[in-house]
C-alpha cells in the first residue's frame, strides 16, 4: 500500500506557522532559497511554495529539514507567533502637553518573534519595518527578489506584472517573475541619530 508523505489534515497543521518557521529558520541560517531546496531536492519554486505557504510540506521534506536545522519536528510545525517569544523593550517617557514636557507613562514596545526588522541604512540612521508577507499598496516594502533583498514600493498591472524601483530606476517585472517577489514587511519609520553612542545600534 503506498504511503502518502503529505500531512494528515486530522492533526490540524497550520501552514502559516510551517512556512513563518522554515523562514525564520532559513533566514537564522543565513542561507538562500536555492540553497534550502538542494537539501531537500526542490527547485527555489518548489521550496517557496513551502514558505509562503501555498503548498503542503510531505512529512518526509519536514523530517529532513528538522534533522538540517538540528531542531524537533515541533519547531517547525509550532506556533511561532507564541507569547515565549515575547520581547519588549521599555523606555522612560514624557509628553508635550500645553507647551510644557511632563513625565507620562513608560513608553512599552512589544513583539512576539521578531516582529520588528531593522535596516541599517547609514552609521546614524536605520530603517524600522514590521514584517508582513502582503504587499500593501503605495507603501515602501522590504522584499526578496530572486534571493536579493530591496526597498521600494511595488505596484502590480492587471496581468500581475509590475514594477518597482533601485535608487530610482525602474524595474519591470513579469506575471512569471512575480512569483520570485517574497515580501518581508512594510515600512515603518526610521530613527536618525545625531551622534553615536555605545551600544545604541
Amino acid at each position: 500500500m503506498p504511503v502518502n508523505n503529505k500531512l494528515n489534515t486530522e492533526f490540524d497543521f497550520n501552514n502559516l506557522f510551517i512556512s513563518e518557521n522554515l523562514k525564520r529558520l532559513r533566514l537564522l541560517n543565513n542561507l538562500t532559497t536555492v540553497q534550502v531546496g538542494h537539501i531537500i531536492n526542490k527547485t527555489r519554486q518548489g521550496y517557496v511554495n513551502y514558505e509562503n505557504g501555498t503548498r503542503e510540506i510531505s512529512i518526509h521534506d519536514l523530517i529532513t529539514l528538522s534533522g538540517f536545522y538540528n531542531v524537533n519536528i515541533d519547531e517547525l510545525i509550532g506556533n511561532p507567533f507564541s507569547n515565549r517569544n515575547d520581547k519588549r523593550l521599555t523606555f522612560r517617557s514624557y509628553d508635550y502637553i500645553e507647551d510644557k514636557i511632563e513625565p507620562s507613562q513608560q513608553m512599552v514596545i512589544s513583539t512576539i518573534n521578531d516582529d520588528v526588522i531593522t535596516v541599517k541604512k547609514y552609521d546614524l540612521e536605520i530603517d524600522f519595518y514590521w514584517r508582513t508577507q502582503t504587499n500593501q499598496h503605495n507603501h515602501v516594502m522590504l522584499f526578496e527578489y530572486y534571493d536579493k533583498l530591496y526597498t521600494s514600493k511595488v505596484f502590480f498591472n492587471k496581468d500581475k506584472g509590475g514594477i518597482f524601483f533601485i535608487d530610482g530606476i525602474p524595474k519591470y517585472f513579469t506575471s512569471t517573475q512575480a512569483e520570485n517577489l517574497l515580501f518581508k514587511g512594510i515600512y515603518m519609520a526610521t530613527l536618525k541619530k545625531e551622534f553615536s553612542i555605545e551600544n545604541f545600534f
